[in-house]
């Protein structure tokens, strides 16, 4: 078998743990939000802090983008890709299948933030000039991020052909149409620590133990 004790392994793996702590910590945003209870649904203080998930929506497009390249490494380094199993090769081409379709959505929403997808949703909801509302933040949170995400989708739908029709994200069918898609996708993801941990550890973890005492175990030296 070939050595395994090389730079590509340890590099895959800290994009791994990279992507996957990150993941938890989104999902523990989100249970953090959800954990609150206001009295009123439909108040403004329970529209601004459940609109936040809004942005966890938007980091977990974003972060699908690190699955799919991490997906595409492993398939690009022969060294390692060469002794994947067949399992293995299945799910990390589910996950680049799957993550590969909401890079067209993330270019509009997750990165730089494409001005024109902004100005597509304000000319769709006739938008113009500067907002006047004395609840500015709970507009913003309940509505208009939404709105922008909404955009981003629909306008990428002939690309992505992730939903049959536009979505309108301000309806509560819509919405969970996206929440359960993102969920199901991201899904996957989070499957992938446990599987592609497993491989590297089974393919390398001998052949660095054999080259290590138990003072090298470890990355921080912590003080005894």
């Amino acid at each position: 078998m070939d050595d395994f004790v090389i730079t590509e392994v340890s590099a895959l793996q800290t994009k791994l743990l990279y992507l996957h702590f990150k993941s938890v910590k989104i999902n523990d945003d989100i249970q953090r939000i959800n954990s609150i209870n206001f009295t009123d649904s439909s108040s403004k203080e329970s529209i601004t802090k459940k609109g936040e998930i809004a942005y966890n929506l938007v980091d977990i497009i974003s972060l699908f983008e690190g699955y799919w390249s991490l997906a595409d490494n492993i398939f690009k380094y022969k060294n390692v890709s060469t002794h994947l199993n067949s399992n293995l090769n299945t799910h990390l081409k589910d996950l680049r299948r799957r993550t590969g379709k909401w890079k067209h959505v993330r270019n509009k929403i997750g990165g730089h933030l494409d001005i024109n997808t902004i100005i597509d949703f304000c000319e769709d909801y006739n938008y113009k000039g500067v907002f006047i509302s004395n609840e500015l933040e709970a507009d913003f949170k309940g509505v208009l991020i939404l709105q922008m995400i909404e955009s981003a989708v629909n306008s990428t739908l002939e690309k992505s052909h992730l939903f049959k029709n536009d979505l309108i994200l301000t309806e509560p069918r819509d919405l969970n149409l996206l929440i359960d898609k993102i969920n199901e996708d991201w899904l996957v993801c989070l499957q992938s620590f446990e599987i592609v941990s497993k491989f590297l550890y089974k393919m390398g973890k001998k052949d660095k133990l054999h080259r290590i005492t138990a003072d090298d175990i470890g990355i921080i030296k912590f003080d005894k």
